[in-house]
């Protein structure tokens, strides 16, 4: 069973090449915004049924980099949303975190900092078995046969 901390470690892992140099906060927005930073924070859970013995949880990551200009945050956002649509799942150690959609918003330039900054939401879900009562198997079973023969009827 997978956890947040997890899950937000291996966005970080996928989406870490397509940005050398960048440092990363993972469930902590920055009071001070820096270029060449990404935040990625989960967002949003919400579980459904799939069979009796399984669930699927849907959830959205909000991916937040912060760059030098509209340009630069842009192009590096661009990069990671082909990434993204270019792949299905995210490794999540022996699991998958299975990839829905992502979107962008327009790059703003920030009030506090003056950084640029740009808006990634990610749309994502993994499956979870659930867990039940294991029973001892049954190693005996005895049964007794009467077998009917012309004359018993």
């Amino acid at each position: 069973m997978a956890d947040i901390k997890t899950e937000v470690q291996s966005i970080r892992d996928f989406v870490a090449p397509e940005l050398p140099g960048a440092t990363f906060k993972l469930q902590n927005m920055p009071d001070t915004y820096k270029a060449a930073e990404l935040v990625i924070e989960l967002v949003g859970s919400k579980a459904g049924t799939e069979t009796a013995s399984s669930y699927r949880i849907d959830q959205t990551y909000q991916l937040v980099y912060f760059g030098t200009s509209k340009l630069d945050c842009l192009t590096k956002m661009q990069a990671i949303e082909r990434l993204l649509n270019d792949k299905q799942m995210i490794p999540l150690g022996a699991r998958y975190l299975r990839i829905g959609s992502f979107s962008l918003s327009q790059s703003f330039k920030t009030e506090t900092t003056g950084v640029f900054a740009v808006i990634g939401m990610l749309e994502a879900e993994i499956r979870e078995t659930r867990t039940y009562v294991a029973y001892e198997p049954i190693n005996n079973l005895e049964t007794d046969t009467t077998v009917f023969t012309e004359e018993d009827e």
